[in-house]
């Protein structure tokens, strides 16, 4: 039987005891709310009363979305001889037998990574205990406010608190705030250290680890709870090892974090590489062999690559293509302590990325080269697959006449290529097949000493957006937001003012693309941006420190968005 949906709370300046979606969720469980179907209300046909005759209008209690005006509930009353009407604050949404009242993160019409509930932890970054990560939110709705609430589940308990007080974010404003839980080290396991984003309108949210330019640094688009699902593919990348001191931890792990959302979740992972173990937790893993574990909700779970003393094939101490997968819906996040882009090329930087369900993997990418620095770096490709026996198509500008195959036979394998400066690739996976291109920024070394290492998923083109609204890092010199759409596509703006300066990357008997590299403020605070056209188009959101050569050197990564549609069935 389907579930009423909740009443909506509206409006952001809403009391809390209010609105449910503000205050802490069940510790023991975690329910969900069955969505609407979009299906309309049964009417159910009254049974006249034996004594007198009387044929009620509707059942009493029964609810209907007013077929006369738009965004009305009616409620039966207790005669069954009239109905009560009620406006809806936001929408009237009707359910197989039972209609009521939906806010704004209620819909289920077009789900997208904005959303209103987000998790976080502290990652493990390769920085000292006083950089702290940071959660950013920015309220993407042009009118109205939002209202953002943190909790914080402690390290080792079960009940959750509130961080301070509400925070109100006017259209197209962003927060900060501070992620100071300690992270978990190489494999762990742990109850809690858990954050949990909450709003009463959809929002962006962001982990930036940390947020200000540090020694190693990466930057993650968060997910939204609703849409997480239960089966992933890690991408990562092997840590850098110091050939003076190769046992010690050095830039390791290369590692993957779960959360679950519900108790009693399994979460099973079958490594390509060893993975390490955990005492009377969990044991090692060997390629192809399975890992299990049984967590509660807002345990964290995260297995590393094995990388045991003497063991001199550092390169495979990689947790990439680990299949990630469990009977309720988890968070993943991919991620390197610290990683040399390619590997054995300094400076390693930290590496992160909350990945994104198989369900939501497409087959068309647009693949171009980050944001130039020296005029000459690499860059750098995996391209996972998401199915078995997946074969892709790979087209590049710098040879418009060719196609080059690769099929690879299992879902979680991956194949690597590197392109020259300047060149953009276009992966296609034939027959619709799901796949995941993942872009691995050059090192500082690598690049004329500009920037360092960054990690970021690319967003296929079935999946982009019409609007973004987006944040940078703060501290860094150099700022970009990296703009893709369809040649001769609708103009996009970035606050208001148009996108020029558009490179053509055209591929023979393919669809064609423009390419924009949008400088940003630089320096100090992270900024809020947002993004319009009036046609799909995708965004990533890079930055480098220093803009030009020198010692302190970081880089971030992070794609600026993306609809969440259902392409695939795992």
């Amino acid at each position: 039987m389907s579930q009423r949906l909740r009443p909506a709370c509206l409006g952001a300046l809403v009391l809390l005891a209010a609105c449910p979606d503000l205050l802490p969720a069940d510790t023991d469980s975690a329910g969900t709310t069955a969505p609407a179907t979009g299906e309309p209300a049964t009417t159910t046909t009254a049974t006249p009363d034996p004594t007198t005759g009387f044929v009620p209008l509707c059942l009493p209690g029964q609810t209907r979305c007013d077929p006369e005006q738009p965004n009305v509930l009616q409620t039966c009353k207790d005669t069954g001889a009239a109905w009560e009407s009620a406006a809806c604050a936001h929408e009237c949404v009707e359910d197989i037998d039972s209609a009521a009242c939906a806010g704004p993160c209620d819909s289920d019409d077009d789900p997208t990574s904005i959303g209103c509930e987000f998790l976080a932890i502290r990652m493990a970054s390769f920085n000292g205990p006083d950089d702290t990560d940071a959660l950013i939110v920015g309220n993407t709705d042009p009118v109205e406010l939002a209202a953002v609430q943190l909790w914080f589940t402690p390290a080792n308990e079960f009940i959750e608190q509130a961080v301070l007080d509400p925070v109100v974010l006017a259209p197209g404003e962003s927060h900060v705030f501070d992620i100071t839980v300690d992270p978990l080290a190489f494999t762990n396991f742990r109850n809690g250290g858990v954050f949990r984003l909450v709003s009463d309108r959809p929002v962006a949210a962001y982990l930036h680890s940390p947020l200000a330019n540090e020694a190693s640094n990466d930057a993650s688009m968060l997910l939204p709870v609703r849409w997480l699902r239960k089966d992933y593919v890690v991408a990562s990348w092997p840590a850098f090892v110091d050939a003076d001191e190769p046992d010690t931890v050095n830039g390791r792990p290369s590692y993957f974090t779960v959360i679950a959302l519900e108790d009693d979740t399994t979460v099973t992972w079958k490594p390509r590489r060893r993975t390490a173990g955990l005492g009377g937790q969990f044991d090692p893993v060997e390629p192809g062999g399975t890992g299990t574990k049984t967590m509660r909700r807002f345990d964290v779970l995260q297995v590393a690559a094995s990388s045991p003393p003497g063991d001199t094939d550092y390169v495979h101490h990689d947790v990439s293509g680990t299949l990630v997968s469990a009977d309720k819906n988890i968070w993943v996040m991919g991620a390197t302590n610290c990683a040399y882009v390619p590997f054995g090329s300094g400076w390693c930087n930290h590496l992160q990325e909350q990945m994104i369900p198989l369900e939501y993997w497409g087959s068309t990418y647009v693949a171009p080269p980050s944001p130039p620095r020296s005029g000459s770096e690499k860059q750098y490709w995996r391209v996972y697959a998401g199915d078995d026996d997946v074969t892709i198509a790979i087209y590049s500008t710098a040879h418009p006449g060719d196609i080059e195959f690769e099929t690879i036979a299992e879902r979680g394998d991956f194949r690597e290529f590197e392109a020259d400066f300047g060149v953009t690739l276009l992966f296609v996976g034939l027959n619709e097949a799901p796949i995941l291109p993942v872009q691995y920024l050059a090192g500082n070394q690598a690049a004329g000493g500009i920037g360092d290492p960054a990690m970021v998923q690319m967003i296929a083109a079935e999946q982009w957006r019409e609007r973004y609204v987006f944040v940078t890092g703060a501290d860094y010199e150099a700022n970009f937001v990296q703009v893709i759409r369809r040649t001769g596509g609708a103009d996009v703006t970035i606050d208001g003012q148009v996108v020029g300066g558009w490179k053509l990357a055209n591929f023979e008997g393919a669809d064609n693309y423009q390419i924009a590299d949008v400088p940003l403020a630089s320096g100090g605070e992270a900024a809020t941006y947002v993004a319009d056209s009036a046609e799909p188009f995708g965004i990533d959101v890079v930055g480098y420190n220093p803009a030009g050569p020198g010692k302190e050197t970081s880089a971030y990564a992070y794609p600026g968005g993306m609809r969440l549609e259902k392409l695939f069935v795992p």
